[in-house]
């Protein structure tokens, strides 16, 4: 189903066997609409080629609520890919992305897009799950937190916010970024070549649930492939940054 007007924000919500959360999911995206402006906000739900009733489910929603798009891949295509989808398909000036399991509040995406402006080109979530230290150190997300110091180190910047989806984007932002994983690395490779453009990029402190987070759908080695595709790409940046760093100071 298409949208029929323009709104000023576009979420995106990528999708994977969602049918038993979508009820608590869509509850809470009606209570937090009701607090905004009707034709304001609209979300966009890609359905990554789910296998369960996520898809039809989710067709019926939209069918009575015009707030709703839906799009689905016919199979099963990655994070990345879905992001790409719901990019394209995003026609508002400002476009936020989150995770359907509300690992972070949807409820706070207003202050995120609030701060959108001439000093941040991208507001993203950042910080720690609330029970982060009840994970194992196999666990992925458990990786991704002990694998932030290790980007800050590299780009000089605070990480800690690399792998969070929950964000609000420029839509100029995107339209010029590039990114090509398909999977969970590509939500850390956007914010790493938004730095390394030159973009502003603003982080509000934020508690995460782990216990919201599906790791069911990231694998430890789902995420190390991620991590090690991060890694090539961070330290490309950092050696980019040291030759315009040398190549200032011989022409100064």
């Amino acid at each position: 189903m298409a949208m029929t007007d323009h709104p000023a924000v576009t979420v995106i919500v990528p999708c994977l066997n969602e049918e038993a959360a979508l009820p608590a999911l869509l509850d809470r995206l009606r209570a937090m609409r009701s607090r905004r402006p009707t034709r304001s906000w609209r979300f966009l739900f890609v359905d990554d080629g789910s296998t369960d009733g996520t898809f039809a489910a989710l067709l019926r929603t939209a069918r009575d609520e015009s707030w709703i798009e839906v799009v689905r891949h016919h199979e099963r295509l990655g994070l990345g890919a879905a992001l790409r989808t719901g990019f394209a398909h995003a026609t508002s000036p400002a476009v936020c992305t989150m995770d359907s399991g509300c690992t972070y509040p949807p409820e706070r995406l207003p202050e995120l897009t609030a701060l959108l402006g001439h000093d941040a080109a991208i507001v993203t979530a950042s910080g720690g799950y609330a029970d982060i230290a009840a994970a194992t150190a196999s666990d992925p997300l458990a990786l991704n937190r002990t694998m932030a110091p290790v980007y800050a180190r590299l780009i000089g910047y605070d990480a800690s916010a690399l792998t969070c989806l929950l964000r609000a984007y420029d839509r100029r932002v995107i339209q010029r970024l590039r990114f090509r994983a398909n999977g969970f690395s590509a939500v850390g490779e956007i914010l790493l070549r938004a730095l390394l453009a030159g973009y502003p990029v603003r982080e509000v402190p934020m508690r995460g649930d782990a216990s919201r987070a599906d790791t069911t759908k990231l694998t430890t080695g789902d995420a190390l492939r991620a991590h090690l595709y991060l890694l090539t790409l961070t330290t490309l940046a950092a050696g980019t940054r040291q030759i315009r760093h040398a190549l200032g100071r011989r022409l100064s």
